[in-house]
Protein backbone atom coordinates (compact mmCIF):
# COMPACT_ATOMS: atom_id res chain seq x y z
CA UNK A 1 0.00 0.00 0.00
CA UNK A 2 1.30 3.54 -0.99
CA UNK A 3 1.28 5.52 1.98
CA UNK A 4 0.58 9.50 1.93
CA UNK A 5 0.93 11.75 4.27
CA UNK A 6 -2.23 13.73 3.44
CA UNK A 7 -5.72 13.84 5.30
CA UNK A 8 -7.49 14.43 2.15
CA UNK A 9 -6.99 12.96 -1.23
CA UNK A 10 -8.99 14.47 -4.17
CA UNK A 11 -9.55 11.95 -6.48
CA UNK A 12 -10.46 13.95 -10.27
CA UNK A 13 -12.37 11.71 -12.18
CA UNK A 14 -12.76 11.85 -15.93
CA UNK A 15 -12.17 10.58 -18.87
CA UNK A 16 -8.67 10.24 -20.78
CA UNK A 17 -9.88 13.07 -23.28
CA UNK A 18 -10.82 15.19 -20.39
CA UNK A 19 -7.76 14.59 -17.56
CA UNK A 20 -5.41 15.57 -20.17
CA UNK A 21 -7.40 19.07 -20.03
CA UNK A 22 -7.02 19.42 -16.50
CA UNK A 23 -5.10 22.72 -15.31
CA UNK A 24 -3.10 22.82 -12.13
CA UNK A 25 -5.31 22.95 -8.80
CA UNK A 26 -4.24 24.62 -5.54
CA UNK A 27 -4.15 22.57 -2.83
CA UNK A 28 -3.65 23.42 0.71
CA UNK A 29 -0.94 21.75 2.61
CA UNK A 30 -2.28 18.34 3.80
CA UNK A 31 -4.20 17.60 0.64
CA UNK A 32 -2.80 15.99 -2.58
CA UNK A 33 -4.08 14.88 -5.73
CA UNK A 34 -4.67 12.14 -8.08
CA UNK A 35 -6.61 11.00 -11.14
CA UNK A 36 -8.89 8.28 -11.75
CA UNK A 37 -8.87 7.68 -16.03
CA UNK A 38 -12.17 5.93 -16.38
CA UNK A 39 -11.05 4.18 -19.34
CA UNK A 40 -8.21 2.54 -17.50
CA UNK A 41 -8.87 2.48 -14.14
CA UNK A 42 -10.93 1.06 -10.99
CA UNK A 43 -12.02 3.22 -7.93
CA UNK A 44 -12.40 0.52 -5.50
CA UNK A 45 -8.86 -0.95 -6.44
CA UNK A 46 -6.95 2.22 -6.39
CA UNK A 47 -8.41 3.47 -2.56
CA UNK A 48 -7.77 0.15 -1.32
CA UNK A 49 -4.52 0.35 -2.76
CA UNK A 50 -3.86 3.76 -0.87
CA UNK A 51 -3.58 3.62 2.93
CA UNK A 52 -5.11 6.96 3.82
CA UNK A 53 -8.61 7.25 5.10
CA UNK A 54 -10.42 10.13 3.46
CA UNK A 55 -11.32 11.19 -0.08
CA UNK A 56 -13.09 13.47 -2.00
CA UNK A 57 -14.22 12.21 -5.71
CA UNK A 58 -14.08 15.52 -8.07
CA UNK A 59 -15.48 15.22 -11.53
CA UNK A 60 -12.92 16.66 -14.27
CA UNK A 61 -13.18 20.37 -14.57
CA UNK A 62 -14.71 21.07 -10.54
CA UNK A 63 -13.11 21.52 -7.56
CA UNK A 64 -14.69 22.73 -4.33
CA UNK A 65 -14.08 25.65 -3.11
CA UNK A 66 -12.05 27.02 -0.09
CA UNK A 67 -14.77 26.79 2.53
CA UNK A 68 -15.89 23.18 1.52
CA UNK A 69 -12.44 22.30 1.34
CA UNK A 70 -12.19 23.53 5.07
CA UNK A 71 -14.86 21.40 5.94
CA UNK A 72 -13.11 18.46 4.64
CA UNK A 73 -9.89 18.90 6.24
CA UNK A 74 -11.50 19.35 9.51
CA UNK A 75 -13.42 16.23 9.23
CA UNK A 76 -10.85 14.49 8.00
CA UNK A 77 -8.65 15.31 10.70
CA UNK A 78 -10.99 14.41 13.33
CA UNK A 79 -10.74 11.07 11.41
CA UNK A 80 -14.82 11.07 11.39
CA UNK A 81 -16.44 8.17 9.51
CA UNK A 82 -18.94 10.40 7.12
CA UNK A 83 -19.96 10.98 3.92
CA UNK A 84 -21.24 13.96 1.94
CA UNK A 85 -21.86 15.84 -1.84
CA UNK A 86 -20.90 19.10 -3.05
CA UNK A 87 -23.33 20.20 -5.94
CA UNK A 88 -23.72 23.42 -7.41
CA UNK A 89 -21.04 25.31 -4.87
CA UNK A 90 -18.26 23.91 -7.27
CA UNK A 91 -15.96 25.99 -8.40
CA UNK A 92 -16.10 25.68 -12.47
CA UNK A 93 -11.66 24.96 -13.29
CA UNK A 94 -12.59 25.04 -16.82
CA UNK A 95 -15.34 25.91 -18.73
CA UNK A 96 -14.78 23.62 -21.66
CA UNK A 97 -16.51 21.04 -18.95
CA UNK A 98 -19.35 23.47 -17.75
CA UNK A 99 -22.05 22.30 -19.90
CA UNK A 100 -21.35 18.39 -20.23
CA UNK A 101 -20.81 18.49 -16.09
CA UNK A 102 -23.01 20.77 -14.61
CA UNK A 103 -25.17 17.73 -13.14
CA UNK A 104 -22.40 16.16 -11.70
CA UNK A 105 -21.42 16.36 -7.76
CA UNK A 106 -18.73 15.75 -6.00
CA UNK A 107 -18.45 13.32 -3.09
CA UNK A 108 -16.42 12.76 0.28
CA UNK A 109 -16.17 10.39 2.01
CA UNK A 110 -14.07 7.64 4.79
CA UNK A 111 -12.37 4.91 3.28
CA UNK A 112 -14.45 2.85 6.03
CA UNK A 113 -17.80 3.85 4.88
CA UNK A 114 -16.83 3.32 1.03
CA UNK A 115 -15.46 -0.41 1.73
CA UNK A 116 -18.70 -1.29 3.77
CA UNK A 117 -21.23 -0.24 0.91
CA UNK A 118 -18.87 -2.89 -1.21
CA UNK A 119 -16.88 -0.33 -2.89
CA UNK A 120 -18.27 0.95 -5.87
CA UNK A 121 -18.31 -1.66 -8.98
CA UNK A 122 -17.67 -0.51 -12.70
CA UNK A 123 -16.69 2.48 -13.64
CA UNK A 124 -18.57 4.72 -15.99
CA UNK A 125 -20.31 7.96 -16.14
CA UNK A 126 -22.97 7.05 -13.59
CA UNK A 127 -19.98 6.87 -10.63
CA UNK A 128 -20.66 9.38 -8.29
CA UNK A 129 -24.69 8.91 -8.65
CA UNK A 130 -23.95 4.76 -8.09
CA UNK A 131 -22.45 5.87 -4.67
CA UNK A 132 -24.45 8.47 -3.80
CA UNK A 133 -27.18 5.57 -3.83
CA UNK A 134 -24.70 3.25 -1.76
CA UNK A 135 -23.98 5.66 1.13
CA UNK A 136 -27.69 6.72 1.09
CA UNK A 137 -28.71 3.18 1.39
Amino acid sequence: MKRDTSIIIYIICGSSRQLKRISNYKLEKGSSLIFLDFDEEDLTEKIANLKNSFFCLVPAGFFPNKRARDFMAKVARNNMRVWGKFSLKLQIKDLVFKRGLAQNIAIFFHKDIFFSVGGHGKNGSNLFNELEKRFSI
